[in-house]
């Protein structure tokens, strides 16, 4: 009786540490919508499945649409990367549901790194933006771009 009671509890304490892993919501790059900014060609922003990352070569906006079971606090992991130009690194905003969340943010490297923004979500649906906002580019000169290569919510 008392394997059984081992079993039991090292069961239910296995199945608690998958809930709380279950409570991060990793958005897939691939179901992102990618809108490339005005006047900008669809080429110049995308999705790039054989390197699994979303790139952005001139203004735009990446954007998802996910649920969360509960009201309150949440970080958002993004992971991303640039091509830095004229002394600078890309920049980013960062919107739910079409509202601002916190400051532009600045990429402190050229190499994949994660960057946290804490945001306000709501139970049910929020959709998630993600825009470039500094790109320049001098054909033969320079040229910032920024990629993505993964995001996640975290409770």
């Amino acid at each position: 009786m008392k394997r059984f009671y081992t079993l039991l509890f090292a069961t239910a304490l296995t199945a608690a540490v998958n809930v709380t892993a279950a409570d991060d919501i990793k958005l897939k790059l691939a179901d992102s919508k990618v809108t490339p900014g005005q006047g900008v060609s669809s080429d110049l922003a995308g999705y790039n499945d054989g390197e699994e990352k979303i790139f952005f070569y001139a203004p735009g906006t990446a954007e998802w649409t996910f649920k969360v079971a509960d009201d309150g606090e949440y970080t958002l992991l993004i992971k991303a990367s640039c091509d830095p130009a004229q002394g600078m690194n890309a920049k980013f905003k960062v919107t739910l549901d079409g509202k601002a969340v916190g400051e532009e943010v600045t990429l402190t490297s050229e190499g994949e790194k994660e960057y946290k923004v804490v945001a306000k979500l709501k139970k049910g649906e929020n959709k998630l933006g993600i825009t470039f906002t500094n790109d320049v580019y001098k054909e033969g000169e320079y040229d910032r771009n920024l990629y993505l290569h993964g995001v996640t919510v975290k409770k």
